[in-house]
């Protein structure tokens, strides 16, 4: 496996709750769709205190912070109403869970429960229907993970996994999109073997282990995914062989009893990420299935377990690094160096076998597309690349029916680059941060799919050591 495939498969790791979903506050008009909401995390007015400010008007939505204390993640609720974040805000390394209406800035409300000594909250996601917030902290046993949830209404607080014993720990979760509950993952039944549990809202600490036990030595990653419809699990687990990790589903109504989706894969060879259709009919998964350490593209669909690849041939070490369903449920992009060994270029396939078509420009001398972001309403994709300059990475957008342009103002500079965007939701613009401007600053810019090549910056003045350390958009 090359170092790229490495570097991907650790990334999602170190990026847990990053907050480029979120909104609420600070609209931006967006052309055609209306404006979206846009609020980013710097260090604008202490350097190295990181606070949260509602875009173009700058205003502060936290309440200030003094010296040594940061927000470290956030999110903007569904509803656009409010911001969650995790802060010390109160009590200085002591990181807590709180929210802030975006009618009144600076005014907080604590979410989480009192904090026994040395409890943090880790990491949170606000419902579908923004009505509570599920988090994971070591709310009543220093160094025990649980999961809580707390109704924003009423500010009332449970918690929601059965109660573990020392060393044992919740160690993430999904929400189910219906707002029944959620689906965590923890070592609950035994230490050290990370297992699936669903827990309803209804019926607080009554947890059920959704898939058949595994034994001392396997777990199932972090690799899960609640259907779209609310109907089942798909996981990726070493259930049937140990070290063969590979891909299955479970359904609500049937706990203890899995489907394997892949065909049966022999030692050394793995599922190692996957992706639910939108029409949870199918999912997208990325294997070694056919050729041991050459990770290629497949599609299963659920209902009769149909396989088939879907990335192109390869001749050599060829890898699929990244790939998303398009939102319209037509086919994938995906990332590979499939026609020429460690160059990484973008691609897309449909459902309906058009074939692998690249979609990015002709890339200088080691030039690679590095991520990507399908448009929502399924037009095309906008991609990050040094596809011009070697060691620049710059905007482009190539729509499905032919044509790549670059998005930012050209960036000329060793040392400036693109370093992070999101498409928004009305799909006319994108949002990214960039030190385009000053090589020592990074700040917030918006480009308008209707006038690419110009920007408009979003942040307010920041000195330089300052930036905007990451946004959401909603």
């Amino acid at each position: 496996m090359n170092t790229r495939m490495w570097l991907w498969l650790v990334l999602p790791f170190t990026l847990l709750l990053s907050g480029c979903d979120g909104g609420g506050g600070g609209l931006v008009p967006g052309g055609a769709g209306g404006g979206d909401t846009i609020v980013y995390m710097a260090d604008q007015d202490i350097p190295g205190v990181v606070e949260l400010y509602l875009a173009t008007s700058g205003t502060k939505v936290n309440p200030n912070l003094v010296a040594g204390r940061s927000v470290t993640s956030f999110a903007i609720t569904p509803d656009r109403t409010a911001v969650v974040y995790i802060a010390d805000q109160d009590t200085d390394e002591i990181f807590e869970l709180y929210r802030v209406n975006l009618s009144t800035p600076g005014v907080s409300t604590k979410l989480s429960g009192a904090m026994v000594g040395g409890g943090d909250v880790i990491s949170f996601a606000v419902t579908p229907d923004s009505t509570s917030v599920v988090y994971v902290a070591d709310q009543d046993t220093d160094e025990v993970f649980e999961l809580y949830r707390t109704v924003l209404g009423a500010l009332a607080k449970t918690k929601l996994n059965t109660p573990l014993d020392p060393g044992e720990d919740v160690a993430d979760f999904k929400l189910i999109p219906n707002n029944s509950g959620v689906v965590y993952r923890a070592d609950q039944n035994t230490d050290t073997v990370n297992e699936l549990y669903q827990v309803s809202f209804s019926a607080p600490t009554v947890s059920t282990r959704i898939h058949p036990g595994l034994g001392i030595g396997r777990n199932v990653p972090a690799q899960y995914a609640v259907t779209p419809d609310s109907s089942s699990v798909i996981y990726i687990a070493d259930h049937d062989g140990a070290g063969i990790n590979e891909l299955f589903q479970v359904a609500f109504g049937a706990p203890g009893t899995s489907t394997k989706l892949n065909p049966a894969l022999t030692l050394g060879k793995n599922v190692i990420a996957f992706e639910v259709a939108p029409n949870s009919a199918s999912v997208v998964y990325l294997a070694d299935q056919d050729t041991n350490d050459i990770f290629e593209l497949y599609r299963t669909v659920v209902v009769g377990t149909a396989n088939s690849k879907l990335s192109g041939s390869v001749t050599g070490n060829e890898d699929v690094t990244e790939f998303t369903v398009i939102p319209d449920g037509s086919g994938v992009v995906y990332i590979a160096d499939q026609d020429t060994d460690e160059v990484f270029e973008l691609y897309r396939t449909t459902f309906a076998g058009l074939g692998n078509i690249k979609l990015n420009s002709a890339l200088v001398a080691n030039g690679d597309v590095s991520i990507f972001e399908v448009i929502p309403d399924s037009t095309g994709v906008v991609y990050l690349a040094d596809q011009d300059s070697d060691g620049i990475a710059e905007l482009y957008r190539a729509t499905f029916g032919g044509g790549n342009i670059k998005i930012n103002p050209p960036i000329l500079t060793a040392g400036r680059a693109v370093q992070a965007f999101t498409v928004t939701s009305n799909s006319s613009s994108v949002i990214y941060r960039s030190n385009q401007d000053n090589a020592g600053i990074v700040e917030l810019f918006r480009t308008l799919f209707a006038s690419t090549g110009a920007s408009t910056k979003l942040n307010s003045a920041l000195a330089l050591g300052e930036d905007v350390t990451d946004f959401a958009v909603r």
